[in-house]
Formats: C-alpha cells, sequence, structure tokens
C-alpha cells in the first residue's frame, strides 16, 4: 500500500495512541471513542492491570452484572479471549447522541484472526463522575462484511 493511502490511517491510530495510554480512569472531557480507546488499550495491554484499566470505565450497570474485578477478569478471558493481548484494532464511524453512544471495532486477535464487537456507551451524571462515557457492554459481531455498520 503507498504511503498517500495508508497516512489518514496512521494519522488516525497514532493520534489515538497517546490518550489511549495516559488515561487511567472516566473523564468528562473524553469522548465516548476515546473511552473505547482507552479500554481496548487497557485490553491490549495483556495482563490483568490492562483489564483492571478497561474495568475502570465500565458503567455502574455494567460493574453490578460483571464485577467485581475478579470476576470480570475472569469473563474477559473465558469469553472475549481475542481481546487480551489482541495486535491491532481500527474503530467504526461512532454513533452518538447526546446520552447514548454505539462504537463498532474490528479487533486482530492475537492469532491475526479479525473479530467484530460493538461497545455501548451512555454518558453518566453522578458524583463520581458528571457527564462521563462509560461502557454498558460490548457484545461480539458477526464476522460479514456487512457486520461493520451499525
Amino acid at each position: 500500500m503507498s504511503l498517500p493511502r495508508l497516512l489518514p490511517a496512521l494519522v488516525a491510530f497514532v493520534g489515538l495512541l497517546p490518550i489511549a495510554h495516559a488515561q487511567e480512569a472516566p473523564a468528562p472531557e473524553l469522548g465516548p471513542d476515546e473511552v473505547v480507546a482507552a479500554q481496548l488499550a487497557g485490553f491490549a495491554q495483556g495482563d490483568d492491570e490492562g483489564i483492571a484499566r478497561a474495568f475502570a470505565f465500565a458503567s455502574p450497570g455494567n460493574r453490578a452484572n460483571t464485577g467485581p474485578l475478579p470476576r470480570f477478569t475472569r469473563m474477559i478471558r473465558e469469553a472475549y479471549p481475542e481481546l487480551i493481548g489482541h495486535r491491532g484494532a481500527e474503530l467504526a464511524p461512532l454513533r452518538k447522541d447526546d446520552s447514548h453512544a454505539y462504537q463498532g471495532v474490528e479487533i486482530v486477535g492475537p492469532d491475526g484472526r479479525d473479530h467484530l464487537y460493538l461497545f455501548i456507551l451512555s454518558r453518566y451524571e453522578d458524583e463520581d463522575c458528571d457527564g462521563c462515557w462509560m461502557t454498558d457492554g460490548v457484545s461480539k459481531r458477526p464476522t460479514d462484511p456487512d457486520a461493520k455498520a451499525l
């Protein structure tokens, strides 16, 4: 592939790296795509510390269903193993309104195979993080070409 064709994708990917690696917890200034990027960075780290980083962005309802952290870690390792230590991720165009967002993601797993996911997020208004986007759930999607569209 030529550099001019590769450059926009490279710029978009590099643009996510500082946020994904620096962000450890929800913050009102983060958009839903940045929350997903931070969670993906945690999963890509491939260890329990990285999974804990991803869990920090789970919504209160998500935490109630999947937590505490040891249970969440076990669930991710068993049900979504391709997220752990994945080789790469490409975010589809984000769909959002004022309080809900849907982010499609194509993961290249450790085995080199593609996997599609849908991250579902909401903006929360509470004392811990007023106006923060947090992940309500993640679901696997079919791996056919039409599945990238939300």
